[in-house]
């Protein structure tokens, strides 16, 4: 079996990525299925480096302890992937250029397009043998960039379709879910006087960086939101509920060049529910409209309102595009569909 180096965000560590499969908890991980064997380089450092290298990765960020030991190590193995570390594989990528380190370097990326990342690629990927980058519009940039199509792999991203999936045919409210590009202030005032119920599993304030766990008595402007939209993150098996208990599932975003809120649209679609979400670039062809969902312009209250109201008065036709949804992602979002990508390029 081949043995892949994995350089991943640590951020949320532990579990560890071998930890991940069979938690019946949480949804399982593409990662698990990967046809490999995985040695992560993390806090553990499995890769077994010299008592004096252990002494200085102590006092080391992660980020640079993953560098050197892939350097120091990555050759020896039949690949070194690279998840969701955009800048430990930029500057690996690097120096490989400058050192011509032996070593098949694989990069699973997702926005290239700010400023610091798109100076790196541009010198960086003669370094890298193949790049994942699952957004279109962030693909197209990459080849503006000077990256060859060739080397650039377009996989989808995908989930856990046994753990997401629907318990009950659709509730009485609707729900939102996730933070990043988030534009919560327009669904709030898209569902004013409208009396819908509505949760959104995260904060109002999606700019902070801690958005994700973001302290009960530090939620601001959330009080003087109307009584039937209410807040607060959730784990997956809430989550989960969350969606059986509702009939249609907002995405609203702000302008992006990336597939922001895929992730949420791929779980509610997984649950049989339709989406409604904001035509931003980086969504471009993510569904079709009337079909698994409907697009709205993004920062348009009365655009989202006006397209809440014609699902929620009409479902029959809001469970028509969830089953739309489901069959979609049943068919070409299973996290085996990525797993095997992935496996294929290592």
């Amino acid at each position: 079996m081949r043995r892949v180096l994995v350089l991943a965000n640590t951020r949320f560590s532990p579990p560890w990525i071998d930890e991940l499969a069979g938690r019946p908890d949480e949804p399982r991980a593409w990662v698990s299925e990967v046809d490999a064997a995985l040695v992560p380089v993390d806090q553990r450092l499995l890769t077994d480096p010299p008592r004096w290298l252990r002494r200085l990765y102590r006092r080391a960020p992660m980020r640079a302890v993953q560098v050197l030991e892939a350097l120091r190590v990555g050759s020896s193995f039949d690949a070194v992937l690279c998840w969701s570390v955009a800048d430990v594989a930029l500057l690996l990528g690097l120096l490989r250029r400058v050192t011509r380190r032996r070593m098949r370097l694989v990069a699973l990326l997702t926005r290239v397009s700010e400023a610091k990342k798109a100076r790196l690629l541009r010198v960086a990927h003669p370094g890298i043998e193949r790049i994942i980058l699952p957004p279109v519009t962030q693909r197209e940039i990459a080849v503006d960039l000077g990256v060859p199509a060739a080397k650039l792999v377009a996989l989808p991203w995908t989930l856990d379709t046994s753990f997401w999936a629907p318990e009950a045919s659709g509730g009485a409210m609707i729900s939102a879910a996730g933070g990043e590009m988030r534009d919560y202030v327009t669904l709030v005032r898209s569902l004013e006087g409208t009396g819908i119920p509505c949760h959104i599993a995260g904060v109002l304030d999606t700019a902070r960086p801690d958005w994700w766990n973001a302290d009960d008595a530090d939620r601001t402007g959330e009080d003087a939101a109307p009584e039937n939209v209410t807040f607060g993150t959730m784990p997956a098996l809430e989550l989960r509920a969350l969606y059986d208990r509702s009939r249609i599932v907002v995405v609203p975003l702000h302008p992006t060049d990336s597939d922001n809120g895929i992730t949420c649209m791929n779980e509610a679609w997984a649950m049989g529910r339709p989406v409604i979400v904001s035509a931003v670039a980086g969504q471009r062809d993510a569904f079709s409209d009337g079909v698994e969902g409907l697009w709205v312009p993004p920062g348009d209250p009365e655009a989202l309102r006006a397209a809440i109201l014609t699902l929620w008065n009409d479902p029959v036709r809001a469970a028509a595009m969830g089953a739309a949804g489901r069959a979609r992602v049943l068919a070409t979002r299973d996290h085996a569909v990525f797993a095997a990508g992935v496996s294929a390029l290592l």
